[in-house]
């Protein structure tokens, strides 16, 4: 019985993923997955779009008739687009009387031709389906039936585990080799010349194609998980960078988004650690990624700080990534990290989609690690997830090596209209020695000046509200003060500007900045200013 029991788990943890692809892949109004049990037993799982189409006690007398239509077609695929226009028959009328209109049937059948059950999908609506859309749902019934027929010929646990991750790594495989062609070819259409119509019609295409590519990586990585076949690797990386590297890689889609990235690490982490990069480079992207999605307006904060640690040989790190998103129902919260939860509303998941395996998967690999991962969160405030990491040092020397007063001395304004951003800068500078004066108005940064404020360098923000960063510089620069500063522009990455606004400026950071990328330019910026002095 307790052989039976696993295989059974087994075949339903199958069909919830058939039924999770193909309603992403279908938008039908109703899809069932039957097996020929003869009783209301029979349906494995079902779809429903419209809670009021089909009742679930009418379902199984629903079933029967298509399934008669399937058994009366020599168990052959059957696809009515109009059931109005169809032969009649007792099941037809049936059907159609309770409110089908269109349906595909596709037979559930093992390699010895016994029947195992039915996949439906079914309308309200007259529709015809395409020749793909059947393709793929009896390309589903053949790895379902497949998979069956390995679980109840498996004596061993070990066999049926490889088995049913091979199936998924076969069904990724030969759904992603067509989906590479559709994206490929969407690429190419979007650099012809469309009007704006055609171009909407694109954009929905490639962000379809994104979000299926993206279903099947988590669907595999997520079998791959629970089949115990993930493994955590010790090999040396230094992961302010891995972190760096990430967060840039999103700066793109925050600027298209009009939202502040903001990046803060601390100094003192060790250069090197030991422990599995790709993996707590799939976290960092995961968690940035939801972040993006569900936040407006507003900011993305990333830190990572250096905690005690347990031992003297180890670091233990933690990992912030806030947001000023859409925030999360308190009763939701709990749910947030279980598989196939989505915890927005129903409106919200259909705009944002997602598979709802991303923080399982997130969950799993930083456990697998040995750490643990927390969230909180507010509605329409936002949400802020909490990563804390035990990893061995590889070196004992920090990532980003200074003096705490390398820049003692030194006269620094900076002005930021966003707050989060300020600080940080703020606080960076002034654990080098740095004496900061710092502001959220860029008329202020001019009144210091013009006030004979002891200035040696100035911070501007690109996107400064009310006054534009090339407008201010060029105002500073017309300034007839006694004393020489230089200009620094805070650019987020992707910006472009001509030569003329360049030359403004003494220096470009990329925001989000990298602590030790803004240290070595401003130690660069004074010892070229100190040199011309002399």
């Amino acid at each position: 019985m307790e052989n039976n029991s696993n295989a059974l788990r087994n075949i339903e943890d199958v069909v919830e993923h058939m039924l999770f692809l193909l309603t992403h892949m279908l938008r039908a109004d109703t899809i069932v997955i039957s097996i020929n049990a003869g009783t209301p037993e029979s349906i494995f799982r079902f779809h429903n779009q419209d809670n009021d189409f089909v009742k679930e006690t009418e379902l199984f007398a629903l079933y029967e008739n298509i399934c008669s239509l399937v058994n009366l077609n020599d168990n052959k695929s059957i696809r009515i687009a109009d059931t109005s226009d169809s032969p009649q028959s007792e099941e037809l009328e049936y059907i159609r009387n309770s409110g089908v209109h269109s349906f595909i049937g596709i037979p559930l059948i093992f390699e010895d031709g016994r029947s195992y059950g039915t996949i439906c999908v079914m309308d309200q609506t007259a529709s015809e389906y395409s020749d793909d859309d059947v393709k793929v749902l009896y390309a589903l019934a053949i790895f379902f039936t497949y998979l069956i027929q390995l679980e109840q010929k498996s004596d061993s646990a070990e066999r049926r585990i490889q088995s049913k991750t091979d199936l998924f790594s076969m069904l990724s495989h030969e759904i992603r080799t067509p989906m590479n062609g559709i994206v490929g070819m969407t690429d190419l259409m979007m650099t012809t010349e469309m009007n704006e119509q055609q171009k909407y019609y694109m954009e929905i295409i490639n962000e379809s194609n994104t979000r299926l590519l993206e279903f099947l990586n988590d669907i595999l990585e997520f079998s791959k998980m629970e089949n115990g076949q993930l493994t955590a690797e010790e090999e040396p990386f230094d992961i302010i960078a891995t972190l760096e590297e990430t967060v840039y890689l999103f700066s793109t889609k925050a600027l298209e988004k009009n939202l502040e990235m903001v990046l803060n690490t601390d100094s003192e982490i060790p250069l090197y650690v030991l422990g599995d990069a790709p993996k707590v480079r799939q976290i960092f992207m995961n968690l940035l990624s939801n972040a993006l999605k569900f936040t407006h307006h507003g900011e993305i904060f990333v830190e990572l700080k250096l905690l005690p640690a347990r031992e003297e040989e180890e670091a233990c790190i933690k990992i912030a990534i806030q947001d000023t998103g859409i925030g999360i129902a308190p009763d939701k919260l709990d749910l947030l990290f279980n598989k196939y939860t989505q915890v927005h509303d129903k409106k919200s998941v259909h705009h944002y989609g997602g598979t709802g395996l991303g923080l399982a998967i997130c969950k799993y690999l930083v456990e697998l690690m040995g750490g643990h991962i927390e969230a909180q969160s507010k509605k329409e405030v936002g949400t802020t997830f909490e990563i804390t990491l035990f990893l061995k040092k590889y070196s004992s020397l920090p990532a980003i090596p200074f003096e705490s007063d390398v820049l003692e001395g030194t006269n620094i304004l900076v002005v930021d209209d966003n707050q989060t951003s300020l600080q940080v800068i703020s606080s960076m500078l002034e654990d080098w020695g740095v004496t900061v004066g710092s502001t959220q108005n860029p008329q202020q940064i001019v009144q210091w000046i013009e006030d004979d404020l002891d200035v040696d360098l100035v911070l501007i923000d690109k996107d400064i509200g009310g006054l534009d960063a090339i407008e201010m510089a060029s105002q500073l620069r017309q300034l007839n003060t006694g004393k020489k500063f230089s200009l620094v522009l805070l650019a987020p990455m992707g910006t472009n500007l001509d030569e003329e606004s360049k030359s403004l400026f003494d220096s470009i950071i990329i925001k989000p900045i990298r602590k030790l990328h803004l240290l070595n330019a401003l130690l660069s910026i004074i010892n070229n200013s100190n040199s011309k002095d002399e």
